[in-house]
């Protein structure tokens, strides 16, 4: 029985066959080979309720990861288990959009409407996404569209600080064909009041420098060749153009142009050797970074190719074996020239079942690198339901997992600085929980999970002054991450009332173990790593109306690795209510929503304000 899906999702099956049913692991995505892992995927309430929202305000709203916002127009990026953004692999459609020369992902330009899909997997993962995936990886997927004929989906949005949304999406299916075309436009004056926190007495001051305009576009095509061959041609454009909105007391201005091609075909095959997956892709990332002194351009390309052969036999066991080829191409006014770098990974993952009640898995990954050698990279996982009685199913579940990064372009060749001699970071994992579910026919289901862990890793990358005072990225220490994890997820059918809630919880302790170089901080919390971070999200549906709140609470965060300096905690309130009305084969959807009900002053980055309270009005238009 696969232990890992999400409630949102078992809510819309039959229960009695979510309990009886064997499970098919034939053709699943990667998570299934990720038992005792915890993946938790983004529910389409939410999605259709804050379908406007970037992939951060979405992340951190609905999961207990930390988001570093340099204000409302800056990078935003991602901490998982104490790691910091670099440590997180990004895939979209099961290949790595990470940047190369960064190591990471700005979430403040992912649209979530661009996507299908959104799940994330907490802790080590680099056995089956490879090098960054060693606090997690969020897991990305393009729309599927289902049915024949066309559909329509149109919104538009206006709201508070001068901000407009605008998103529309067409599809068409046939036996053979499907086809959607997606866009997307959001402007945004962010021109909201803040406490200046940097001048005495904390005035009132409007921001005036974190205007954005941003666009994009998604392709996505499908074609059944024959009965058991398709291909798929998918494509993924996105602008933005920002002003980057300056910390509090600062007279500097600056601003960030961003332009990123993505482009994938993909091959699927089945016969009697089971499930034969290419995918070739060409990402193009382009950055302009400008200033009163300074214009930086970065530009890069990557060429990707995966294939992937998976065999499945009587439903309770699946080997997936793959190679995956990266071929950088980076221009970089820090860089001496052009410079590019070849990757290359064999992996292998293996699922087995033994019984309905017992899901192992076992994967296995080597890179290989131009310069590096990484050490193979094992994971081995269990699900285990050891008591069932009427409603209660409880199970038991853990993983082992290895982990590691490649240093970036930027770590390697940044002229002056870059450091050659870098090693790989190298980290193990281990997490054990518990996971409870009750359920109640058709109408009722409660999950409880727990899980705790504890990570290591070696040669944490970090870029520090040399005794010239020279900043350079050095193997500068050695990490250790704790915790543990609590959350709770309901549906619930009562009568014409469909009630919906989640819960989670999060302890994270991130200290330098060893220091390498310098006097170092051992023993303190790293800096913008919260120890306390929780969410919670309540929906309510009747007949036609829908009320959804969201609540985050975020503790104490240290600016600094010394613990002198830090961050309030702050607690922000989100809702939103909205109606359907049925028109002939189409429904309008009219939504207000206010986002910081209770107008909290607070900040995730240092002296960076954040919005205080505001209001959006939506009309979305949809035929199915």
């Amino acid at each position: 029985m696969l232990a890992i899906v999400a409630v949102p999702a078992v809510a819309q099956q039959d229960t009695a066959a979510y309990q009886l049913r064997s499970v098919e692991v034939f053709g699943k995505p990667a998570e299934v080979y990720a038992a005792g892992s915890r993946v938790t995927t983004i529910d389409s309430a939410y999605r259709r309720t804050y379908n406007s929202s970037s992939l951060a305000d979405a992340l951190q709203a609905h999961t207990p990861v930390y988001f570093k916002s340099y204000g409302v127009s800056g990078l935003s990026s991602v901490s998982f288990r104490g790691t910091n953004a670099s440590q997180t692999a990004v895939l979209w459609n099961g290949l790595n959009i990470g940047l190369p020369t960064l190591g990471q992902s700005d979430f403040s330009t992912l649209p979530l409407s661009g996507f299908g899909e959104v799940s994330v997997q907490s802790g080590s993962a680099a056995a089956t996404y490879g090098s960054g995936a060693i606090g997690g990886a969020v897991l990305l997927n393009s729309h599927k569209y289902n049915g024949k004929g066309f559909g329509l989906d149109l919104q538009q949005e206006a709201g508070s600080f001068g901000r407009y949304f605008s998103n529309g999406r067409i599809r068409f299916g046939s036996d053979k064909l499907t086809i959607g075309l997606g866009t997307y436009l959001r402007k945004a004056e962010n021109n909201f009041t803040y406490q200046d926190m940097s001048k005495r007495g904390r005035p009132e001051t409007t921001e005036e420098h974190a205007a954005q305009h941003q666009y994009g576009f998604t392709q996505d095509l499908n074609y059944n060749l024959s009965s058991n061959t398709k291909i798929g041609l998918h494509g993924w454009y996105t602008f933005a153009d920002r002003e980057l909105q300056p910390a509090m007391g600062s007279a500097t201005i600056a601003g960030q142009l961003d332009k990123n091609l993505r482009l994938m075909t993909q091959l699927e095959h089945e016969s009697n050797f089971g499930k034969t997956d290419v995918k070739l892709a060409y990402f193009n990332d382009y950055l302009n970074y400008s200033g009163a002194d300074t214009n930086a351009v970065a530009d890069v390309q990557t060429y990707q190719l995966q294939a992937e052969q998976t065999y499945t036999k009587v439903n309770n066991w699946s080997l997936r074996g793959g190679i995956n080829l990266q071929h950088f191409i980076a221009e970089n006014n820090g860089y001496a020239g052009t410079k590019q770098e070849n990757r290359a990974a064999l992996f292998a993952l293996f699922r087995y079942d033994p019984t309905p009640n017992l899901d192992l898995s076992l994967n296995l990954r080597q890179a290989l690198v131009e310069d590096y050698t990484p050490t193979p990279t094992p994971a081995l996982g269990f699900n285990w339901r050891f008591y069932q009685h009427e409603q209660h199913h409880l199970y038991l579940k853990g993983n082992v997992s290895g982990s590691y990064r490649v240093p970036t372009l930027n770590d390697r060749f940044w002229v002056n600085a870059g450091n050659p001699d870098l090693k790989p970071e190298q980290g193990w994992s281990e997490e054990a929980g518990l996971r409870h579910l009750f359920i109640v026919g058709n109408n009722f289901i409660l999950e409880t999970e727990a899980t705790a862990y504890h990570m290591l890793i070696d040669d944490w990358i970090q870029w520090a002054p040399d005794a010239t005072d020279r900043w350079r990225p050095v193997n500068l220490q050695k990490v250790q991450t704790m915790g543990f994890e609590l959350s709770q997820q309901l549906t619930a059918t009562i009568g014409n009332y469909k009630l919906t809630g989640s819960a989670g919880y999060t302890y994270t302790s991130s200290e330098q173990a060893e220091v390498y170089e310098g006097n170092g901080d051992k023993g303190k919390q790293l800096m913008y790593v919260p120890l306390h971070k929780a969410v919670a999200a309540a929906g309510i549906t009747y007949k036609n109306w829908q009320l959804h709140t969201t609540l985050n609470y975020t503790g104490l965060r240290y600016t600094n690795n010394s613990e002198s300096h830090h961050l309030d905690s702050f607690i922000l309130v989100n809702a939103a209510l909205s109606r359907k009305f049925d028109l002939g084969p189409g429904r309008f959807i009219l939504s207000l929503r206010s986002d910081n009900i209770t107008n909290q002053v607070y900040q995730t980055m240092a002296y960076r304000a954040m919005p205080s309270r505001g209001y959006t009005f939506s009309l979305r238009f949809l035929i199915p």
